[in-house]
């Protein structure tokens, strides 16, 4: 970003939350910025104003700009740069990450084109921003709408970063010393706007601790809706917090065993500490979900097993409250007892999310469960809600579930889903490496382009 445009960032959003930084600004102008935030903004923009209507010297032959800085990591081989030049879309995040990962570096002169595909789709902009090292810094310094290239380091980056480049040094600092970023976090919080307060509790929940619980409870009546729902969400992983005990409670008057069955009581939607508990949301049934799935599972194992007490509920509030409760509480038992019982007419994200938590040797069997339990068409919808990263054993399963469908013409989506998703391990599943079978579906030769591109792109950064 270039010192007018952070200046008028910075007068938008108010000196409250975002301070001049004086690195921004000619090095003529600097010196004369003093005084308190205010001051120092309208110091700053008169300065600057004046400063631009000046001119400037002509530029000569030898007022060259400087050259960015030395990058001493090797270039992408000539193979993968030539696969560059056809990558799909889709597949450039992974190619970028894939070329971090290897510690290379891509050709300088692709850098604008890459700046550009990043400029729209944010997804692509962390790593970018790893790949293109110094020379994208020095392209980033010199274009605002590519400031994202920028490496902005230590606790700069906190306090003068785009949201992109906060939530980044967040991430970093929680797994490297959590202390300083909720130190770092708490400073600023109040200052934040609703939507980057929802952003950071976010990147918070990555790293959860049942030490955050103090600050998640005040989040709780925090003035934006988002944040008192991810504060919600939060606290309810936390078995062992304060909402979980209220939830406990209030489950145990709620939802009381009746013979074979479970007698539900449908909660009091004027329950002002319920709405406060629950995200502020007031549908009864909802509010009885979301007390379900905030309550520790451990309660009701007291009645049985899991699949005693799924037994004793029919399909719908009382089951979502439990997966919701088991994806939130990592429980691989539940996870296993809900998909074994899941009606086949309500699979929905919540329930293809119990995969996630079940062992990674089970995947496979998982995939075949679903697929027993669907129809082709219904099993294709379920591929696309399978929660990312998928395992080996998990992409091998889909794979499984297409080739036993080879004719079916109704699976592009799911086969297009898979092509993208499915981790290396399964790039020489059979499906790409075995003839065409007669009669396959158009999706199957996609299918097999596409896992032979990946297996090729990432074996080219290899040699």
């Amino acid at each position: 970003m270039n010192g007018w445009d952070d200046l008028v960032s910075t007068a938008l959003l108010g000196t409250g939350r975002r301070r001049v930084d004086p690195a921004g600004l000619p090095a003529a102008v600097r010196p004369l910025v003093t005084g308190e935030a205010e001051e120092a903004l309208l110091t700053a923009a008169a300065v600057l104003a004046n400063y631009r209507r000046a001119g400037h010297v002509p530029a000569r032959p030898d007022n060259r700009l400087p050259a960015a800085e030395r990058d001493v990591r090797p270039l992408v081989p000539p193979a993968a740069r030539r696969r560059l030049l056809r990558m799909p879309s889709e597949l450039l995040g992974e190619w970028l990450r894939a070329v971090h990962q290897k510690g290379m570096r891509v050709p300088p002169e692709h850098l604008p084109a890459l700046a550009e595909a990043a400029r729209t789709r944010p997804g692509l902009r962390p790593p970018l921003a790893a790949v293109a090292g110094p020379a994208g810094s020095w392209l980033g310094e010199r274009n605002p709408e590519w400031s994202f290239l920028v490496t902005v380091t230590g606790d700069r980056a906190w306090e003068y970063g785009t949201p992109l480049q906060r939530r980044e040094w967040l991430r970093r600092t929680l797994a490297t010393d959590p202390g300083a970023a909720r130190t770092a976090l708490g400073s600023t919080w109040t200052r934040e706007p609703a939507g980057e307060r929802a952003e950071l509790i976010a990147v918070l929940g990555e790293h959860l601790v049942p030490d955050d619980e103090p600050f998640l409870e005040t989040a709780l009546d925090d003035r934006a809706g988002q944040v008192r729902e991810m504060a919600a969400e939060l606290l309810a992983r936390l078995p062992g917090s304060r909402l979980a005990a209220r939830m406990r409670e209030r489950a145990a008057r709620l939802v009381q065993p009746a013979g074979e069955r479970w007698a539900v009581t449908l909660p009091d939607p004027d329950d002002a500490g319920l709405l406060r508990d629950a995200g502020g949301v007031r549908h009864p049934a909802e509010l009885l979900r979301r007390i379900v799935g905030a309550t520790p599972l451990d309660h009701w194992t007291r009645y049985g097993t899991p699949e005693q007490v799924l037994a004793r509920a029919e399909p719908g509030v009382l089951r979502g409250g439990w997966v919701l409760a088991a994806g939130r509480q990592g429980d691989a038992p539940w996870g296993a007892a809900l998909l074994a019982a899941a009606d086949p007419a309500s699979i929905d994200g919540t329930v293809t999310e119990m995969v996630r938590l079940l062992p990674a040797r089970l995947h496979r069997p998982a995939v075949a469960v679903l697929a027993a339990k669907l129809t082709p068409q219904a099993m294709a919808s379920a591929v696309a809600l399978l929660p990312a990263p998928w395992t080996v054993e998990l992409g091998a399963g889909v794979l499984d579930w297409l080739a036993s469908h080879p004719g079916n013409r109704g699976l592009g989506g799911a086969a297009r889903t898979a092509g993208r998703t499915v981790p290396i391990g399964c790039l020489r599943h059979p499906i790409a490496t075995a003839p065409l079978p007669v009669g396959a579906a158009p999706w199957w030769r996609e299918l097999a382009t596409t896992l032979t591109f990946r297996r090729e792109m990432h074996e080219e950064l290899d040699r």
